[in-house]
């Protein structure tokens, strides 16, 4: 089974949980909440990936 990776920036442990479970809503070993809980693996892939954000290949401003 496939595991979704988080970090606790607040006692900074690794929390994994399985693909499909949502993020957890407080650190299991602190007990901060989720706004401390942040993803450190690869995502699961929604984003555009790289160099596709808005000011990628702009052409003629010159302003990267």
């Amino acid at each position: 089974m496939e595991m979704k990776k988080f970090l606790c920036e607040n006692c900074k442990k690794t929390i994994e949980v399985p693909r499909g479970t949502p993020k957890p809503e407080v650190c299991p070993y602190c007990g901060a909440p989720a706004a401390n809980i942040h993803r450190i693996d690869e995502g699961g892939g929604r984003g555009l990936g790289p160099g596709r954000g808005r000011r990628c290949h702009s052409r003629g401003s010159g302003i990267f």
